[in-house]
């Protein structure tokens, strides 16, 4: 497999394990969901002054503790869903850990299932339309599960499909340096814990006052992960 893919897919699946872990010790351990958000802008603002080092000092170091920043807030913020709609009544600590489990098994599927299909030409020459067609269809479905099956399941597939979403990006846009890719998981990252907060806070507020614009193509570079420069590195 090529070391682009094995980079992305590795970080994402730290990303997710980590956002599971606080997923489960948000959901058990707090009971205000004000609590669960104020811990979430936390573990961001953290990674603010962090982020400005990453061109500066090791990538590989920073760049692991921005996203398991980035991950530690964003499970804070997905817990704040759980605490809201007051899962407790409904399911236990296993079950929820169970559902954690299974979503994350399925996304992460998906994720070298899409990686596997860029290996196919035609998708390969047409990688922009392919992307956003596919993760517009999918985002509806993941949608439509959540709201008309087991909220409780279908909202982890949910939240976890958009951290896959947006690691699919440094997977497909251009890195000339690992340096580069590195930057472009972070950005992913930090890109998955303001999506995710913002959808938990809409969810909550019942929608009142946000809009959101979640994809935009514009100015793009993008790449084939089997052509990537990333691939020709020595070193990662």
């Amino acid at each position: 497999m090529k070391k682009k893919f094995l980079l992305c897919f590795s970080y994402l699946t730290f990303f997710n394990l980590l956002t599971s872990l606080f997923i489960l010790l948000g959901s058990a351990y707090i009971t205000r969901i004000i609590l669960a958000i104020l811990l979430a802008v936390f573990a961001f603002l953290l990674a603010i002054p962090l982020a400005f080092t990453l061109r500066e000092k090791k990538p590989l170091m920073i760049s692991s503790a921005l996203i398991g920043l980035c991950a530690i807030g964003t499970g804070f913020a997905i817990s704040a869903y759980f605490i809201h709609i007051n899962f407790k009544e409904a399911i236990d600590l296993a079950i929820l850990g169970k559902n954690i489990l299974i979503a994350n098994i399925g996304i992460l599927l998906f994720y070298c299932l899409y990686s596997l299909s860029l290996n196919i030409d035609i998708l390969e020459d047409h990688i922009k339309l392919y992307t956003y067609s596919l993760l517009l269809v999918l985002l509806i479905v993941a949608v439509l599960l959540w709201v008309n099956q087991d909220k409780y399941l279908f909202s982890l597939v949910f939240y976890f499909y958009l951290n896959a979403a947006l690691y699919i990006f440094p997977l497909i846009v251009r890195a000339e340096k690992v340096e580069d890719l590195y930057l472009h998981l972070v950005v992913a990252s930090f890109g998955a814990f303001l999506l995710i907060t913002v959808v938990t806070i809409i969810i909550i507020s019942e929608g009142d006052g946000f809009d959101l614009d979640l994809i935009s193509s514009s100015g793009v570079d993008v790449e084939s992960p089997r052509k990537s420069k990333v691939n020709e590195h020595k070193e990662l």
